[in-house]
Order: structure tokens, then sequence, then C-alpha cells
């Protein structure tokens, strides 16, 4: 019987490695694709910006949804980059994914009650998959962009490690001259 249920989770296992062998692998340390980095993003009160616009700094895009806890909670440690001040902190802005629960006001009044500090604006699915590149659409996601236009951390999630792993890859990328 021990035998035959360790097969078993062996199989289990070998057909969950299989099936995300198909999904999208990490883009770490490569450009984003050209439509993703001209694609013009509008902030909630009106500014215009691109990936490629902003080569040079560092760039923290959080993909997030305005009824997730997780992204809920993780505005704190975005908070603290948009903090650091202009020019030695990197870029923040949050891009909340459109659905039918989150309006523009909707929105507003969310950035307005979290107290959310860096520019933040609405992204339809189709773009948020371009942006992550994977079927893995769960937020919130959070890209971190090197000076060079790299992707250098794409965090999925919410807890402490994740946000560890966000602040390493921002003070990496700042460390960079």
């Amino acid at each position: 019987m021990k035998v035959r249920n360790a097969v078993f989770v062996i199989a289990l296992l070998g057909l969950l490695a299989a099936g995300r062998a198909g999904e999208a692998k990490p883009r770490l340390g490569k450009l984003p694709k050209d439509k993703v980095a001209r694609q013009r993003l509008t902030t909630l009160d009106g500014r215009q910006f691109s990936l490629a616009d902003m080569r040079g700094e560092v760039v923290v895009l959080n993909f997030f949804a305005v009824w997730c806890g997780h992204s809920r909670d993780q505005l704190p440690a975005l908070g603290r980059f948009a903090g650091e001040g202009a020019g030695s902190g990197p870029r923040v802005i949050g891009l909340a994914v459109a659905d039918e629960q989150t309006s523009a006001a909707r929105l507003a009044q969310f950035v307005k009650d979290q107290r959310v500090s860096y520019p933040v604006g609405l992204i339809d699915d189709r773009s948020f998959g371009d942006h992550i590149n994977s079927r893995d659409v769960s937020v919130p996601q959070t890209l971190v962009y090197g000076r060079d236009g790299k992707l250098a951390a794409h965090v999925i999630g919410q807890s402490a490690e994740t946000d560890a792993v966000l602040a390493a890859a921002v003070e990496r990328e700042l460390a960079k001259k």
C-alpha cells in the first residue's frame, strides 16, 4: 500500500510539473516586448507614461485590485519605496486591473481611503497579461525594472517574504549606477 501511495504521489508531482511547463518563463534580465515598453498608460490625474519613457530609472509597477486584501496589505511596502524621494528612490506606479468591481471613481476612493502616495491608474486585462507575460493573472503582482529597462524582479502575491524579496530587488537596482 505504501509503495502504491508513493508511486501515486510521484506521478501526481510529475503531472503538476508538466502542466506548469507551458507557463511563460520569467523574463528576468530581459527587456519588455516593444509593444509593452511603448504602451501609453494613464494615471488618475491624467499623467501618461510608458516603460520606454522611464528607461534610466528604477521602476516598480504594481498590479492590484481594489477588492483584494493582499493588494491592500502590500501598500505600506510600496509606499515606503515611493517615499524615498524623487530622483533617489524608484518610480512607483500602481495599476488597478479593471474589472466589473473597479471603476475610476471606486479607484479614486480607494486611493484616498488607503492614502496611496504614488501615481495610480487603471489597466485592462489584456494589457495586464501583456505586462506580466504569464497565464497567472492573480493580483497583486509587482514588476521591478532596472535603469537599463530590463526586468529585475517579478513578485506574485503579498507576504512578509514577498515584501522582503521586493525590497531586496529594489535596493539591488538602486545600487547600480
